[in-house]
């Protein structure tokens, strides 16, 4: 069953784009079957889809699963496509229909379409990944509750984690409202305007909406985490601020599919999933440190070179055991080499973020022609704090949990931190007005 046809079987009567004018179900349906009429050539071709806006993007989904033979959802970033690739026109204006609309288009499947997803390029040359919608799906919860949800995307849906958060809304019939663009206040004012109920976002952007001082105006049912390590001290902040809300941190990525999540409100994962099959994943852990996992699904030939014999795929996610817990430490490709010791930029960054007076931080790598790396860090400090002192606080407090190679030789303070597409930490750029 495709997307199109999940959604006329639901039979969703509610408003499911909140926005200026907002869009109900109905409208996408039959805009969506409007869009096959006007371009039945595209029935069996390759397809490539950008994101301008969250309605044409909706209603171009709905139109092309099972209707074209493949969908490749455009990042920002232009990517090679195969020929015979067709650029969808759908910034044109959508077709006008009314409820009592008659189509006479084909709903059914003539074969299952395959969407293609670009990773982010993080561990080398992004590369196309191509995958089935009940894989896209499989994550999907759907009850009378989680139709009341009304979602913030914070992500644009041309990637991975924005794609679960539109597929989760509306397969359940919820609502959604586009937040992808503007700074943490306009993100803010946004998602009060909307009453939004349920937020999905990185950590870095949940960190930058805390910084606004007016997260806790949001009246918050759902509280989710993905895409960066969930530390423990932002997972008890969120959990002070919203202590009804259902809080999850999500661990996922564009070549395994939708993946798993932990709901005890504890950093990492429990270490008796490496024993046992869980959400329909099968988890390992190398000599080398490095997180495997297998999922439901076959990979794909793309694939093969990060996985094993028995099915496994390489995350470069590396990780320690301690005690019940499984912890990330960071991408095996990020680590920083201090003299033959190795040192992960993401444990650094929770260790700083401990301080009560750090609001951001991002650890990165400069060349020492003695130790061949050096460990520096950027701060986005609190208003009205002495960096002088600052500075030997932290220095102090790194001491406390930190071994001798780990300790960054240099703060630099600075207003804000950068975010990529995916809304994580860039660690590719400089950040914004040092000092």
């Amino acid at each position: 069953m495709n997307l199109l046809q999940r959604l006329l079987y639901a039979n969703y009567q509610a408003i499911a784009i909140s926005g200026d004018s907002d869009i109900s179900y109905t409208q996408l349906i039959n805009q969506a079957l409007a869009l096959r009429q006007a371009y039945p050539a595209l029935q069996q071709q390759a397809v490539a889809l950008t994101f301008v806006d969250l309605q044409h993007f909706v209603v171009a989904v709905l139109a092309l699963d099972g209707w074209c033979r493949a969908l490749y959802l455009m990042p920002d970033s232009s990517l090679t496509l195969p020929e015979l690739t067709i650029a969808w026109p759908f910034s044109s204006p959508l077709p006008v229909t009314s409820a009592s609309t008659k189509l006479a288009v084909s709903i059914a499947s003539a074969a299952p379409t395959r969407w293609y997803l670009a990773t982010s390029g993080t561990t080398g040359t992004p590369k196309w990944i191509g995958h089935s919608f009940p894989c896209l799906s499989r994550a999907v919860k759907t009850s009378a509750q989680s139709g009341l949800s009304r979602w913030a995307l914070c992500y644009q849906p041309n990637r991975f984690a924005g794609l679960q958060v539109l597929l989760q809304s509306v397969l359940s019939g919820a609502c959604i409202c586009d937040c992808s663009r503007g700074d943490a206040q306009q993100r803010i004012n946004m998602m009060r305007q909307h009453q939004v109920n349920a937020i999905s976002a990185t950590p870095s952007l949940w960190r930058q909406l805390l910084m606004t001082g007016q997260l806790n105006t949001l009246v918050l049912q759902q509280v989710t985490l993905g895409g960066e390590i969930a530390d423990q001290a932002l997972l008890n902040t969120l959990s002070r601020l919203f202590p009804t809300a259902r809080l999850l941190h999500i661990y996922a990525s564009t070549e395994a599919g939708a993946g798993f999540a932990v709901a005890d409100k504890r950093a990492g994962f429990p270490s008796s999933w490496l024993s046992q099959h869980h959400s329909g994943f099968a988890l390992k852990v190398d000599n080398q440190q490095h997180l495997w996992l297998k999922p439901p699904q076959t990979a794909q030939a793309s694939q093969a070179e990060q996985g094993d014999h028995d099915g496994y795929l390489d995350t470069e996610d590396l990780v320690s055991i301690e005690e019940d817990r499984v912890i990330f430490l960071g991408r095996a490709s990020g680590v920083i080499n201090v003299g033959g010791n190795k040192v992960h930029p993401e444990q650094v960054e929770q260790v700083l973020l401990l301080h009560p007076n750090v609001l951001q931080a991002r650890v990165y790598a400069k060349a020492s022609s003695v130790l061949g790396q050096l460990v520096v860090t950027d701060i986005v400090a609190a208003a009205d704090i002495d960096r002088n002192a600052l500075q030997l606080q932290l220095l102090l407090h790194c001491q406390q949990y930190l071994q001798r190679y780990q300790l960054p030789t240099r703060f630099n303070f600075v207003t804000g931190l950068a975010t990529n597409a995916t809304g994580k930490l860039n660690r590719q750029t400089e950040s914004r007005e040092p000092s």
